[in-house]
This record gives C-alpha cells, sequence and structure tokens, in this order.
C-alpha cells in the first residue's frame, strides 16, 4: 500500500534528523524537569529580608538568628531609612521592626502568661504573590518562636507608590519579555531559510563581509522588535498597566532584550543545517528560559540553585529590571547592573555569531 510506504519514508526521514526528534521527545520531559525542580519536594521560597532591631534584647537577638535566619536571607539595619530606600530599589522584599519590649513580650508567652506579640512590616507591594507569602511565613515563624497559636499583630504598610498594584503591573513585562523572546525562533528561521533557498550561498559570491550579514537580518528583526514593544506597552497601558518610572528607560530595556533574542537566533541558524533543525532547537532553549526567568512568576519561588541558572541569563534581569521601573518608578542607578548584565550579553552573542557564520563562510 502506497500510505505504509509514505509512512515508512516520513519515519525514516524523523529518525535520520536527531535533532528534530530529539525535540519532540525531550521539549516535554525538559519543562516536567523544570517545572518539578522549580516547585516539587519541600523547598521553602528564599526572600531578602531586612531587620530593624529596637529591642536590642538576647530573645530579640536570638528571634532573629533562630527564627527568621532560617526563613530568610536577613539583612540587619540600625535605622529605617536606609531600610526603606534598599526595599525601593528592589534590594529587599519587606523589613520588620522589632519594636522594644518584644523581648518581654516573648518571654511572658514562654512562662504561660498570653501577651500580644506585635511587629511593624513594611514591604514591597509591586510583586503580589511574594507579599503574601512574605507576611505569612513571617506570622509563622513568630508564633513558632513565641510558642503561641494565636496570630500574631502584624502592623503592615507597602512602601509608597503612585497607584495601586494590581496583577496586570506584575504579569505584564514578563509577557513582554516573553514575547520579545519569539525572536529567537523567528530570527534562526529567516536566516536558515535563505541558507536552504541557496540565498546565502549566492552572496557568499560577493564581497559582503559576515559583519554586513549579521548586520542585514539583525536590522530588519531588531524593527520588528522595536514594533513589537511599542504594541505590547500600549495594549499593557490599556489594560490598566501604570507607568510609574521612566518610560524611555524601560524601553531601552526592551530593545536590548530584543538584540539579546536576534542574537541568538543568529547563532542558533548558524549552528543548524536546516529549518526543521532551527525551528525547535529554537523553542527548545527559548521556553525553559522563559520560565526559568520569571516571566509568569516570581523566580524568587523556585530553589537558589535554579535561582543562579536564571540569573547565568539576560532575560530575569530585563524582567526584574522592567518590573522595577514600572511598578516602583526605580531610576537608572537602581537598574544599572541589570542593564550592564544586557549589554555584554548583546555583545557577546553578537560577536559569537559573526565568528560562527564566518567560520561558515569558509567550510
Amino acid at each position: 500500500m502506497r500510505f505504509l510506504e509514505l509512512c515508512k519514508r516520513n519515519l525514516k526521514e524523523t529518525y535520520r534528523d536527531p535533532l528534530s526528534l530529539g525535540f519532540l521527545l525531550g521539549f516535554p520531559l525538559v519543562f516536567m524537569l523544570l517545572f518539578g525542580l522549580a516547585f516539587s519536594g519541600e523547598t521553602t521560597p528564599t526572600y531578602s529580608l531586612g531587620v530593624l532591631d529596637q529591642d536590642q534584647s538576647e530573645i530579640s537577638q536570638a528571634f532573629v538568628d533562630e527564627a527568621l535566619a532560617t526563613a530568610f536571607e536577613i539583612t540587619p539595619y540600625d535605622n529605617s531609612s536606609q531600610a526603606l530606600e534598599d526595599l525601593k530599589a528592589g534590594d529587599l522584599r519587606a523589613y520588620i521592626t522589632i519594636p522594644q519590649g518584644f523581648g518581654e513580650q516573648v518571654y511572658q508567652n514562654w512562662q504561660g502568661e498570653s501577651e500580644n506579640i506585635a511587629l511593624d512590616i513594611t514591604y514591597d507591594e509591586s510583586d503580589l504573590i511574594v507579599k503574601e507569602q512574605v507576611i505569612s511565613m513571617i506570622d509563622a515563624v513568630t508564633r513558632s518562636f513565641a510558642r503561641i497559636e494565636v496570630p500574631v499583630t502584624l502592623n503592615t504598610s507597602p512602601i509608597h507608590i503612585e497607584s495601586e498594584i494590581t496583577y496586570i503591573d506584575f504579569i505584564a513585562p514578563g509577557i513582554i519579555i516573553f514575547g520579545l523572546l519569539i525572536l529567537i525562533p523567528t530570527s534562526a528561521r529567516m536566516m536558515v531559510r535563505d541558507k536552504e533557498k541557496g540565498v546565502l550561498a549566492r552572496l557568499l559570491t560577493t564581497p559582503t563581509r559576515p559583519w554586513e550579514f549579521i548586520s542585514s537580518y539583525s536590522l530588519c528583526l531588531f524593527a520588528v522588535g522595536i514594533v513589537q514593544i511599542i504594541i505590547f506597552i500600549v495594549i499593557a497601558y490599556l489594560m490598566g498597566m501604570d507607568i510609574v518610572g521612566n518610560a524611555g528607560l524601560v524601553f531601552l530595556v526592551f530593545a536590548l532584550t530584543a538584540l539579546c533574542s536576534i542574537g541568538i537566533g543568529m547563532i542558533i541558524a548558524s549552528l543548524s543545517k536546516s529549518e526543521n533543525q532551527a525551528d525547535p532547537l529554537s523553542w527548545l532553549i527559548a521556553m525553559p528560559v522563559a520560565m526559568l526567568s520569571g516571566c509568569w512568576f516570581s523566580i524568587e519561588m523556585m530553589p537558589p540553585w535554579l535561582q543562579s541558572i536564571a540569573h547565568a541569563f539576560p532575560f530575569s534581569h530585563s524582567i526584574e529590571a522592567s518590573r522595577g521601573i514600572l511598578s516602583r518608578g526605580t531610576g537608572f542607578e537602581a537598574v544599572a547592573s541589570d542593564f550592564l548584565f544586557l549589554v555584554i550579553w548583546t555583545v557577546i552573542v553578537f560577536a559569537a555569531g559573526i565568528l560562527l557564520f564566518r567560520r561558515k563562510m569558509t567550510i
């Protein structure tokens, strides 16, 4: 039967292309592993917490060292102004003030006398998911330390921002970054398609240099990326996203992200022999990186070692910087390290793309 012969032919083409076959079989496995590592087990998210100890007693110090330090990354402060500055810059998720008399209140509870315990918490409300978890964790840790079952009085106050944080304010930067990550398969597909059609082979007979090939594709795709950014921001704004900080600065962060995506796509295209290889390889990189970078949730919910992997890529820095600018109104000095990281990644991926393409030209 002819359909069986055609089936055999298609199967042969499939297993003769190990990269495509590996994508079909390995892509679900990669996602299962990533989600499993990020959310399974007994891993507790680690958040940065500032502590201002006004009690300065042995019990309050034990509370910090033996209770809070088991659940948070602790940074001590001598005054609230510095803690508030670091909170607005995004270096902390919250800071608590241990009032005078805290040690005596805890001691009375240890002796079986019911005594109300109060703590002041100032938190970053720009991350809606983290906010609830931080407050809940502080409450649980305090009740465990004081050996009481009743809730602790937590006087909470969010950092001052110009507008109320909504879910769209939190999720929009991640969705925009994910949209720009789609430039990875787009750029790889465009370049490989020209390679398969023989366009690049004909161009190799001309005096055109490798950087000129890369620049021509990059300029075209960068223009597409700019249009994407404008559309994404406008739609997010119409859906309720507030732009608290400098719109030009966040646009620059998104533009660098687009360039990084294009550069990665160019590298994939240089390493791929066909469009059937380039497309799955691009998505095999883009989708896990999107998840690890925190496009849909805070990466602080993942284990610390997985966070370290996420921070090795530029896209988690893009999301952190854009969320800080859009939601908290942070300036360039607060996102300078993230910005520099994006610049370095952009230079590296484009340099690698040119080198790989020159190597292909000489083969």
